[in-house]
């Protein structure tokens, strides 16, 4: 709390407002990765599953519900906390957003499947089909531009999803630990009744950010799912 700060100090002495802004950065930076690999993982299952169908399709869609199964949380608790301190922040960094992808994918290549089983039906399908296109061409210069907006906008609510995973990791101290900060870290460090009591502006600024930015994201996923979608009212 000492003057001259915006939003006050921290236990040590370190402006609040400006690691609000560099935490909000590598929160924001891990969600936006896991969704990326998540985004890569959903469109390959799931437009191979969507096309080839059959035993392929019940394959990888039982492997998907495999996936989707698991416990979400605990098990991103238990593979963050696996290699302890014999890895770097920096690795922990990377491990947590290859996990939050690796665990998130089932929900998108469903998603995907579903448009594919509709677009692989129409005309100009069977006309690249009759052309000799092979079948990853069609897949994925045919097929999948007609679905690209379904996926940007549901990769843009899984953003959000990702970020309150990451925060809620670090809260939990299983994920990016200090000194480097992140908005669930820094909410961490102000668990304690003293904290809560007599210093406020330490829990809550960071609780109003990742509020706020969660809430913003998910207005503009479904302003787009609503601009995007042919099947809405226009005058929307």
């Amino acid at each position: 709390g000492r003057k001259g700060y915006l939003m006050g100090t921290d236990g040590f002495g370190r402006d609040i407002f400006r690691r609000l802004l560099v935490g909000g950065r590598m929160t924001m930076t891990v969600g936006a990765i896991a969704v990326i690999i998540s985004s890569i993982i959903g469109i390959l299952i799931g437009g191979i599953s969507g096309y080839k169908g059959g035993k392929v399709d019940n394959l990888l869609m039982r492997l998907a519900e495999i996936v989707y199964s698991i416990p979400f949380l605990p098990f991103c608790i238990i593979l963050s906390s696996i290699p302890g301190n014999r890895i770097s922040e920096t690795q922990r960094l990377i491990l947590i957003m290859v996990i939050l992808g690796l665990l998130s994918w089932p929900g998108i290549a469903r998603l995907v499947r579903g448009s594919v089983l509709a677009e692989r039906e129409q005309e100009f399908v069977t006309a690249a089909r009759a052309l000799g296109v092979k079948e990853f061409g069609i897949i994925f210069r045919h097929i999948l531009p007609n679905i690209v907006t379904v996926i940007i906008v549901n990769a843009t609510l899984d953003f959000a999803t990702c970020m309150l995973t990451e925060s809620t990791l670090s809260y939990l101290g299983f994920g990016v630990t200090y000194p480097r900060p992140t908005w669930g870290n820094m909410l961490n460090g102000a668990n304690n009744s003293t904290v809560i009591k007599n210093f406020w502006w330490r829990w809550l600024f960071p609780a109003i950010f990742l509020a706020i930015t969660c809430i913003c994201i998910n207005i503009v996923g479904d302003t787009l799912r609503d601009v995007m979608d042919p099947k809405s009212d226009r005058d929307k």
